[in-house]
């Protein structure tokens, strides 16, 4: 293990002088940040309201019968959290009167919605003049920040490869490959040692990208386990191109062609009909991407992954089987 972790913290040392491994590394996290800032989530309610600690607890709660509520410290805040991106209206109380603060520039204009809640809250005695109705429209989440994240971490999964790849082409070219052949170190332990960052690195985007499109209380287990199996794809990938490329340009260009699948697979699973998901059963990245859809949208059972696991697996061993002559040549 000592021998193996040694080969693991070489390559972490050589990334973080390769511009482009840092990039690789980086890129990910901020495309997750500019999805979240584009992007909201379906809210329970079409009307947020904020209002301060100072509000009656009894004011509050009739409030909430028509609306999501959430109580902030002060005035300030509630002025300060209005201005923010998605659309939320401040209640303010002054003496005996009521005011709504707005940023002004909401999608759809519920100001006057709100007065007449506040009409409500100021007579008690009068019913307010709103009906508040909640219809399922078959979504959760916005679908850009749904499908979005999914690709997103579909897409990540090559980048561990696509790291392996990289070293193995800058060891070819300083004849360090060779050396590895006459060193202590074994076979299986030098491959073992490589493969270790290609299934840490798309583990580590994959949680920070789910974290940062905070999609709530989410199975990360799940999440964690499907970004390992599909990882093993690209790890295979990336040593079959790595070990047989001359140079940087050639691998990259080879490693380019997993792409294609990858948008396929996506695209084909969002925008076919389910009856023609069929087609689609020979990629592990539809496979992965329907977990992590479910995962997302909080319906994904242990059942079904194990079954899409499953089948990246086997996908994977039959890969493997295929390319396991083109490695060890390479290697050589």
């Amino acid at each position: 293990m000592k021998k193996i972790f040694e080969i693991l913290k070489r390559d972490l040392k050589s990334g973080t002088r390769d511009s482009m491994i840092l990039y690789i590394l980086v890129v990910p996290f901020l495309i997750a940040v500019v999805l979240n800032a584009v992007t909201g989530s379906v809210s329970e309610s079409g009307l947020t309201l904020l209002v301060p600690e100072s509000l009656d607890s009894e004011e509050t709660e009739y409030l909430e019968k028509f609306a999501k509520v959430t109580v902030v410290a002060s005035e300030d805040a509630v002025a300060e959290r209005v201005l923010d991106l998605d659309d939320v209206y401040g209640v303010l109380k002054k003496g005996d009167a009521f005011e709504v603060v707005a940023q002004g520039n909401e999608k759809i204009n519920l100001q006057e919605t709100v007065r007449l809640l506040l009409d409500g809250l100021k007579n008690r005695n009068l019913e307010a003049p709103v009906e508040v109705s909640v219809t399922d429209v078959g979504w959760k989440l916005s679908p850009i920040k749904q499908f979005g994240g999914g690709l997103l971490v579909v897409f990540i999964s090559v980048f561990g490869g696509m790291i392996i790849m990289i070293n193995l082409v800058e060891e070819k070219q300083e004849n360090t490959l060779l050396a590895m052949n006459v060193s202590p170190v074994t076979r299986p332990q030098y491959l073992m040692g490589k493969a270790l960052l290609g299934f840490l690195v798309p583990l580590i985007h994959v949680m920070g990208i789910l974290l940062i499109l905070d999609y709530g209380d989410i199975n990360y287990l799940m999440a964690g386990v499907v970004t390992l199996s599909i990882a093993l794809i690209s790890v295979i990938i990336g040593f079959a191109i790595g070990v047989n490329s001359d140079n940087i340009l050639a691998a990259i260009s080879g490693m380019k062609m997993i792409f294609l699948p990858i948008l396929g697979s996506v695209f084909g699973a969002i925008y076919l009909r389910e009856s023609l998901h069929v087609l689609l059963y020979w990629s592990p990245f539809y496979w992965a991407f329907k977990s992590i859809n479910e995962i997302i949208l909080k319906e994904a059972v242990w059942g079904d992954i194990f079954i899409s696991i499953g089948m990246i697996l086997f996908i994977a061993a039959v890969l493997l089987l295929f390319m396991k002559k083109k490695i060890r040549r390479g290697l050589r």
